[in-house]
């Protein structure tokens, strides 16, 4: 498990596994003493073509998703980094500037 990965974790349960955008430094998801990682929760865009709040950064088939799909910027969640059952992969360069920028926003971090 790397930062900037779309990982598919049991949330909110075990039969509703979500994406989540993996936020914690790749040398703290690799040190097994850290049962957690952060990580952005990812959901179906709903309805499709809808517009983007401004908390949300929308992932695609660049991403390696299906359909397209919104990281939820204003809540970091934390995950237990043993229960992560599928990767896809990072996320393209340009999200995760996107993701970045729209994190700092929602968080007030300038």
């Amino acid at each position: 498990m790397t930062q900037w990965e779309l990982w598919k974790l049991p949330y909110p349960s075990a039969d509703r596994p979500h994406w989540f955008v993996i936020l914690s430094r790749t040398t703290w998801c690799e040190n097994a003493n850290n049962p957690v990682v952060n990580g952005l929760l990812c959901t179906t865009l709903r309805p499709p073509g809808r517009a983007l709040r401004g908390h949300e950064v929308r992932l695609d088939h660049a991403d390696g998703l299906d359909w397209d799909t919104v990281v939820k910027c204003a809540h970091i969640h934390e995950l237990p980094r043993l229960k992560a059952v599928e990767c896809l992969g990072p996320v393209t360069t340009t999200r995760q500037r996107e993701i970045a920028r729209t994190l700092r926003a929602c968080l007030g971090l300038g």
